[in-house]
């Protein structure tokens, strides 16, 4: 029976990967969306139907669940198998195993990583593991079950994802130590920086961002590549939906999410001094020609010990416009409730916010409560879900785009300023927390048309 071309298309970066790239293992961190999963399940049937092993090849992939291991069978794997014969290839999912005869047979086995004792007992070809950012938290799954797997046909590895960090819990990230076991591989790449330069390879615009790939690597092995690619380095996505997806996201999520870059979220600085624009005057109702568009929000983080050892309260205000967000006020103290409660009312008085915004949570109940009955202020209760770090991560945009003023001659600036360097490895956040808090309502909440104004020139000037 001749047997049926399966024809299948990869993009020219997968072909990078899969067919050009002549090393035993092959580490690949790729930003989202590169294609990845599709070209390795589209490898592994061509390997399995054109085996490069006599007996017929023996293919582990390694996956994060079943029930994803199940979506890519069906969306990836089925229109190809379904080309063939029906006799010739056989899909058993109960055991998630697909196997396909030709002269000979070969067969590809699906195992999660969430279940390892699952994978022990065979010997392989070829071993893919894919999401492996995730599933190679475990290290043990790497040393002591798949690599053993690997002696019996001296195995080629594919190890590929999006990476999640240098680090986990304290310890390095085991995809990172692997990545660092190979020389970079830099195919021919066109790679934006967002000021009109371009790069021909990532490493050259890495090190143009933030440094080497991999300045601390150690003894390169021979046998061993690391291939890096971006989202850009898909051709079937649109690059203006990719641009606009890198400007809604932080720094280092964009050079993790986007570049495929290893970098620490939780250790490197989200915020840097030098994205603040700096004035030093404020605009008030009484130098604008109509006061009533000036929208003025304060951002409260409550603690309600005094004691040196407790948290601080925090409140920013906040004057915020059409285009930009003016921090003209920072009070920082630690207070017991009576004082917290009295000093609301105070800053109320002081600058009449729209709209005085707490969480309802933990301190922040009661005092909602009280000044709810008590008083007629703009109380804005609001409910948050995600982690402190995440939601820094969603408004440093905002800031990275200049967006975000800071009034030079408030008090606390360069506390507040060293706190968000610092932030999350720093003493106190309480800074912090109030002023994501506030960025994170105003991006979110309804924009109000304001009409053109005539406002006094800003001085602006840089803090470095």
């Amino acid at each position: 029976m001749a047997k049926i071309p399966l024809n299948l298309e990869y993009h020219e970066n997968q072909r990078e990967i899969f067919f050009r790239t002549k090393k035993r293992f092959k580490v690949i961190h790729k930003g989202r969306r590169f294609g990845l999963t599709h070209g390795m399940m589209h490898y592994a049937i061509d390997r399995a139907w054109n085996p490069k092993n006599p007996n017929g090849e023996k293919i582990l992939w390694v996956d994060t669940t079943y029930s994803n291991i199940q979506r890519y069978i069906k969306r990836y794997g089925m229109p190809i198998l379904s080309r063939l014969p029906q006799r010739t290839y056989q899909w058993n999912k109960t055991n998630n195993e697909i196997s396909i005869i030709t002269e000979i047979e070969s067969i590809i086995d699906f195992r999660s990583a969430d279940r390892p004792e699952n994978i022990e007992g065979f010997g392989y070809t070829l071993v893919i593991l894919n999401e492996a950012g995730i599933i190679l938290r475990n290290p043990r799954l790497w040393l002591e079950t798949i690599r053993p797997m690997m002696l019996d046909y001296k195995a080629e590895a594919i190890i590929g994802g999006t990476p999640k960090g240098k680090k986990y819990k304290g310890k390095e990230h085991l995809f990172y130590t692997l990545a660092k076991k190979g020389e970079p591989h830099k195919p021919p790449l066109n790679l934006p920086l967002g000021n009109g330069e371009t790069f021909s390879n990532l490493n050259d615009l890495h090190k143009a961002v933030q440094g080497d790939l991999f300045p601390e690597a150690d003894e390169i092995e021979s046998n061993w590549c690391t291939l890096n690619f971006s989202s850009y380095d898909n051709p079937m996505l649109d690059k203006d939906e990719i641009d606009e997806l890198a400007s809604e996201i932080s720094p280092a999520l964009r050079d993790q999410e986007i570049y495929g870059l290893f970098v620490d979220a939780n250790s490197d600085r989200i915020i840097k001094r030098e994205w603040f624009e700096v004035i030093d005057k404020i605009s008030t109702a009484e130098n604008r020609k109509d006061g009533k568009a000036q929208s003025i929000i304060q951002s409260w983080d409550t603690a309600f010990k005094k004691n040196e050892e407790n948290d601080y309260s925090v409140c920013t205000t906040w004057q915020v416009f059409r285009d930009r967000y003016q921090l003209i006020n920072i009070f920082r103290e630690r207070l017991e409730f009576p004082e917290l409660k009295r000093k609301v009312i105070e800053l109320n008085n002081e600058f009449h916010p729209n709209e005085i915004i707490i969480e309802d949570k933990a301190s922040g109940i009661s005092l909602i409560q009280e000044l709810n009955r008590e008083t007629k202020l703009p109380i804005k209760e609001i409910k948050v879900s995600s982690d402190k770090i995440s939601r820094v991560h969603s408004i440093t945009p905002i800031i990275e785009s200049g967006k975000v003023e800071l009034y030079t001659l408030m008090d606390n600036v360069n506390i507040f300023l060293n706190e968000c360097e610092d932030f999350p490895n720093g003493e106190f956040d309480d800074m912090v927390d109030s002023f994501s808090q506030a960025l994170e309502h105003l991006r979110n909440r309804p924009q109000v048309e304001i009409p053109k104004l005539t406002v006094k020139k800003y001085v602006r000037k840089k803090i470095y």
